[in-house]
């Protein structure tokens, strides 16, 4: 007859599998951070010196000299476009900057309209180049309101670009008037 044990007795050699299974995975380090041939690139700190760890203190620093310094990266303003009142079957115009302030070009992909578009549109020409916006360059997206009638309008411009945080979506709102004649 077979002796029965409790889950007690089996606590042991769970904990004894899970350190085995987290030993060999801390052993896989050391290879990812290998660079192309094999040889291992200590990560840097953000003062650009390696870390004990091999693990980086700084996700991204910008344009100061780098490991990052290869990514693009956008501004983008204003968050939020206000049109105000318009009156109904009347257009008004405002512009969305869109600044490279990376150290590589940025590459625009697509600036749309989600919402209502209806009343809201987008004309993004200047910035949808393949090559992409030099660095400290900028270019702008015009949008357009247009309402239709009275009534409050909202929408979104979504910006899909080449950099982090993409995409990125602008608020556009307005509100419709009646005409005065």
């Amino acid at each position: 007859m077979t002796e029965k044990k409790s889950f007690w007795h089996t606590i042991p050699g769970v904990i004894t599998g899970a350190a085995t299974i987290i030993t060999a995975l801390l052993g896989l380090i050391p290879l990812l951070n290998s660079g192309p041939d094999g040889d291992r690139q200590p990560a840097e700190s953000a003062s650009g010196t390696p870390t004990a760890s091999g693990t980086s203190t700084a996700a991204n620093r910008g344009s100061s000299g780098s490991a990052t310094d290869s990514v693009p990266e956008a501004l983008i303003s204003p968050a939020n476009v206000n049109f105000g009142r318009v009156g109904a079957g009347k257009t008004e115009t405002q512009t969305v900057t869109v600044e490279s302030s990376g150290s590589e070009y940025l590459v625009i992909e697509e600036a749309a309209i989600s919402g209502r578009t209806e009343v809201f549109s987008a004309e993004a020409d200047d910035c949808l180049d393949e090559t992409g916006i030099e660095p400290g360059s900028q270019c702008e997206i015009t949008v357009t309101f247009r309402p239709t009638s009275p009534g409050s309008y909202a929408g979104i411009l979504e910006i899909r670009h080449s950099a982090k945080g993409s995409p990125e979506r602008v608020a556009l709102n307005g509100e419709g008037a009646l005409l005065e004649l």
